[in-house]
């Protein structure tokens, strides 16, 4: 079972891929730009290759795992077969090819990576191309060349905006969100409140309102004892992260995450610290919590 496919799915929603024993696949953000042929490049993601990062933070299986249906130990084989041909390729000098990622090769017993063009990563650019501006040269004044510079600086200004929007409108709902809340404490708060005085009082009716949790988690671990998950979680906790437990995946483990969040941007970042901080073997899913 080739790798490539999967890899290539993950690199649009993670910026780190691993392939455990052999190397993770690292993303970074390249924003708008024109280069000096006259093209406007829209904003992408760049892929590189470090073969330090190499331990399992089970990503890779648990998607293998996920789409053909089959146990995570049975994922974990086919990636090691995988790396076992890749080693053997760097052992004879051969190139590794991944389709639409890049080539591995070998140079003076040093691993070099070279990526796929033509290939943008930017979940947010998804359907944005190449634009050209081609300037016409004029031997009388003319104030076309102009038109065409300011033509460029909107287009950029659009593919920008874009992404700032989505920014925006994500940090509006979340402000109404906490206004929906404080507006319901206010209104339990003066219910309770409120007496009256009767020969038979009803019972105080309270209003619950579902929590929101969020639906992407910077998952911390997956545990086979439950009693486990639960010192995870104590201890995610006396560190300060807003830790909670997010269930059972279907191998019947119990997770723990270090927190959940509604939109992707927050989870990210959220994990590039952790990353850097705490673990580096934590992980994004995406699920919804009843």
């Amino acid at each position: 079972m080739n790798l490539d496919k999967y890899l290539e799915d993950l690199l649009f929603r993670n910026e780190c891929v691993t392939i455990p024993n052999f190397g993770s696949f690292i993303t970074s953000l390249n924003s708008a730009q024109a280069n000096n042929n006259g093209m406007i490049l829209p904003p992408s993601k760049s892929i590189s290759f470090n073969n330090k990062l190499q331990k399992n933070d089970g990503v890779l299986a648990n998607y293998i795992a996920e789409v053909n249906d089959i146990s995570f130990d049975e994922a974990m084989d086919t990636i090691k077969l995988n790396v076992s041909n890749f080693k053997d390729n760097i052992l004879n000098k051969k190139e590794i090819v991944f389709n639409k990622i890049g080539i591995i090769s070998v140079n003076n017993s040093v691993l070099e990576f070279e990526s796929s063009k033509g290939v943008n990563y930017l979940k947010d650019a998804y359907g944005l191309s190449n634009v050209s501006s081609s300037l016409i040269k004029r031997k009388k004044k003319s104030n076309f060349s102009s038109f065409t510079k300011y033509a460029a600086v909107l287009i950029i200004g659009f593919l920008l905006s874009g992404l700032v929007y989505n920014n925006e409108l994500t940090e509006t709902n979340q402000k109404n969100i906490i206004a929906y809340q404080e507006a319901n404490s206010l209104i339990e708060e003066k219910i309770q409140k409120a007496t009256f005085v009767i020969e038979s009082p009803l019972p105080l009716v309270k209003m619950f309102v579902k929590e929101n949790i969020g639906v992407f988690h910077v998952v911390a671990g997956s545990f086979s004892i439950e009693a486990n998950s639960f010192t995870r979680l104590n201890q995610l906790k006396s560190k300060g992260y807003n830790a909670r437990k997010i269930g059972q995946n279907k191998f019947g483990l119990f997770q723990v995450a270090y927190s959940s969040f509604d939109n992707r941007f927050e989870a990210d970042r959220a994990l590039t610290e952790i990353r850097l901080s705490d673990n580096q073997a934590a992980w994004i899913l995406n699920k919804e919590i009843n």
